[in-house]
């Protein structure tokens, strides 16, 4: 196995450089899949007299085998879906055949209490950023793995005969609907696959160069073989993954949705050619580039469509997992100016001392790509209580940014909604007056100066708490029953555990973990006010409850004497047991309605904490706090505490997070620590995160580039359009951004 001193050299030659000039070019001026029309028509007329579950799946699979046939010179990977709508989805012209349309009509109409939050972004943010503290009834597809493998060693045929055997076999209508319609799909990807193959005969028998007619009969030789049949080297593996990829993602062309553990699944296909020295790390390495610019080009311009690969980690034994695939991925991709797909890291006690250096060595050097997975800490929440076998959790992915799930085995609401948890404290406070509007949000019974004590302050805060995740809970149902009824997704069930044995879609029962996911943000802000109230008004007495509230309607302007003595109070982060114990309480009551919650299918909602791009979105619709903080600041990320619990270093900021019941977050806990790099060295970085992981620490991320050299871009975006930043589980080029989310990653503390 390479080591971080002994591994294979992977240069970039100039043919991929091309290539992903090329590439990306074409991006820029991506032509739209014609799937919306095609379908829509199909769907309304030449299918209308047959059942849904079968208009679903044939005017699909007409969209599909009509699409254009995209063969570029100099390419071993061939064809393209760029990046479309999915009308099953999102288009109101479908009517109650339509996801979004069925689901926002049914959620109206038995949970109410989510109608003042009706006008928000279908995506789960606020149309102006100012007024949620919530998301309305909407769920959000995707973030999942499928077993493409199978496709790799059976072929689509052998998914057809196994369907076509279980639908022989059943007399369950419902199982004759799936299995009807996973066929219909499976073979529709054969016959697409099938054009590609007569347009490669046609482009050999006109092509003159000698280069160019070799590359081209090498890869009509593969697409004779793949994905039909089973893959019979690694290149054919690799043209096999990348036809289906290709044909589900039109299918389920949402963020989020990942090649998974592609290590550990396609390393079966290389082992022997590259022991044997059939294949170098070189010529693999080539190839995988190839494929993560096709993976990219699809969808180029948005970086925040986050397509993860894993690598690393643990075998479904509890084994080490790294293998020589691991490392050239991690090669392969910081070769690469690229944001698709993510790689991230996974580590283990079970790992080489050497691979724990590499992924060090990629966070610092990675282009601030990388992402840190702790499998012990991580495997053991997924566990916990019986949740997950060992075996599934160990096969854990990252659903997009950080979206923690059984590879193959979860189902597709698994990143559903947000919740800006200081806004409800904020409400409460001010008796259900918001703080940057002034209107009347909430009905609670009183301001901060009627509650006798703060344990009754908290008892209403988590009473709030509670109401407003329940009623999301009880959306996400509605939103599961459409989502299978609408949008069965055939093809990624056919690959989907345990959906054949059921005879359901992945949405109906189908999968073998139908867990439901959804994320809290700002538990640290919420956790620092309420620590603030308690030590000001309650213990210490130094401001009175109106004036408190006086200073947070005006943003503390007059009251800078009140603001100076709450900022000087502890925050979590900072080694303060008071602060930190308020950091723990406030996480096991947001905690707690996930754990007792079980949905239709007598599974989990998982808690997943991160913050992708809403740090400054969702601060924006806060007013002013009793920690000091000013009206519009960001929130913190994750669980990472907010800048106010930084100043004592690193260290200090760690140990207060990893004292926290991490083990209860079995959607996974991410912390964002951007580092000086002038003091950022590796042997300094792998003793952090070591001491990180060995706590308890989940998911360790951050940025490295000098807070100079993004001022600069931020000046000059016209030098800088390689610069490519950390957001919040996801990575993008900076000049992309918002400038709301640039400054926010600039005004970021620094560790040094």
């Amino acid at each position: 196995m390479p080591t971080t001193t002994t591994r294979p050299r992977f240069e970039l030659t100039d043919r991929l450089r091309a290539l992903a000039a090329a590439a990306a070019q074409r991006a820029r001026s991506a032509p739209g899949v014609n799937r919306v029309a095609v379908q829509t028509t199909a769907f309304r007329e030449r299918y209308a007299h047959l059942p849904l579950p079968e208009r679903q799946a044939r005017s699909l699979a007409d969209a599909l085998v009509a699409e254009p046939v995209l063969l570029h010179p100099g390419e071993r990977l061939h064809g393209m879906f760029y990046h479309g709508a999915d009308p099953q989805w999102h288009s109101p012209e479908w009517g109650d055949d339509c996801t979004v349309v069925a689901a926002s009509r049914r959620v109206a109409a038995e949970v109410p209490e989510m109608a003042p939050l009706a006008n928000q972004h279908p995506q789960g943010r606020p149309a102006d950023g100012a007024e949620s503290f919530v998301i309305d009834g909407s769920g959000i597809p995707g973030h999942v793995a499928w077993h493409w493998e199978r496709v790799l060693s059976g072929g689509f045929e052998s998914l057809i005969d196994q369907h076509q055997q279980a639908l022989a076999a059943t007399d369950d209508s419902a199982a004759r609907d799936y299995y009807q319609g996973a066929i219909i799909l499976l073979q529709a990807a054969v016959e697409w696959n099938q054009r590609h193959v007569d347009a490669l005969r046609e482009r050999l028998a006109a092509e003159s160069d000698a280069e160019e007619r070799a590359r081209l009969a090498t890869s009509l030789c593969a697409l004779e073989q793949v994905p039909a049949k089973p893959a019979r080297s690694f290149y054919e593996a690799v043209v096999s993954f990348y036809a289906q990829w290709q044909c589900v993602m039109y299918e389920a062309p949402y963020g989020g949705n990942s090649p998974g553990r592609l290590d550990w699944y396609l390393w079966p296909f290389l082992r022997d050619e590259y022991e044997t020295g059939l294949i170098s790390y070189q010529e693999a390495g080539e190839l995988l580039a190839e494929l993560f610019l096709k993976i990219d080009e699809r969808v180029h311009l948005s970086d925040g469509h986050v397509n993860t690969i894993v690598v690393g980690g643990v075998a479904p034994d509890g084994g080490d997992a790294v293998n020589p695939l691991s490392w050239l991925l991690l090669d392969v991709f910081e070769q690469l100016d690229l944001t698709h797909p993510a790689v991230y890291t996974r580590v283990s006690a079970a790992n080489p001392p050497a691979w724990h250096d590499r992924c060090v060595e990629y966070l610092l050097q990675g282009g601030n790509r990388a992402q840190i997975l702790a499998d012990e800490p991580i495997i053991a929440a997924m566990t916990r209580d019986g949740r997950l076998p060992y075996a599934d959790a160990a096969q854990y992915m990252c659903g997009g940014c950080m979206e923690l799930a059984p590879h193959g085995l979860n189902s597709d609401l698994l990143f559903s909604f947000i919740y800006n948890l200081p806004k409800t404290l904020g409400l409460v406070l001010t008796g259900g007056e918001c703080l940057t509007t002034g209107q009347q949000r909430l009905d609670v019974p009183g301001s901060l100066a009627e509650y006798a004590d703060f344990e009754a302050l908290y008892a209403a805060f988590e009473h709030e708490l509670n109401r407003a995740l329940l009623a999301k809970f009880r959306c996400l149902d509605i939103w599961s029953e459409e989502m299978a009824r609408c949008r069965p997704l055939f093809l990624l069930s056919s690959m989907t555990d345990d959906c054949l044995a059921r005879g359901r879609s992945q949405q109906d029962g189908g999968a073998r973990y139908a867990d439901y996911g959804g994320t809290p943000l700002g538990l640290q802000n919420a956790a620092d006010a309420l620590y603030a109230v308690k030590r000001a008004v309650f213990d210490d007495g130094f401001c009175a409850p109106d004036e408190l509230l006086a200073a947070l309607r005006a943003d503390f302007v007059g009251h800078e004497r009140v603001q100076r003595r709450l900022l000087a109070l502890p925050k979590y982060g900072l080694g303060e047991a008071d602060a930190d114990a308020m950091m723990d309480r406030v996480l096991r009551s947001v905690l707690a309605p996930f754990d007792t919650w079980r949905n239709r299918h007598g599974r989990y909602v998982k808690p997943i904490l991160f913050t992708f791009v809403w740090a400054p979105e969702m601060g924006r619709s806060l007013g002013a706090s009793p920690d000091g903080r000013r009206r519009g600041q960001p929130i913190g990320h994750g669980l990472t505490p907010q800048a106010a619990g930084l100043r004592r270093g690193l260290t200090a900021s760690i140990g207060s997070y990893t004292q926290l019941p991490n083990h209860l977050v079995s959607g996974g806990a991410s912390t964002m620590w951007d580092l000086d790099p002038q003091w950022a060295s590796q042997p300094v970085i792998r003793a952090v995160v070591d001491t990180f992981t060995a706590g308890g620490g989940m998911i360790f991320q951050g940025n490295a580039t000098p807070v100079e050299e993004l001022r600069a871009a931020l000046d000059r975006p016209a030098e800088f359009g390689h610069l490519i930043v950390r957001v919040g589980g996801f990575s993008a080029r900076f000049v992309n951004l918002s400038r709301e989310l640039q400054v926010e990653i600039i005004e970021r503390h620094r560790h040094g």
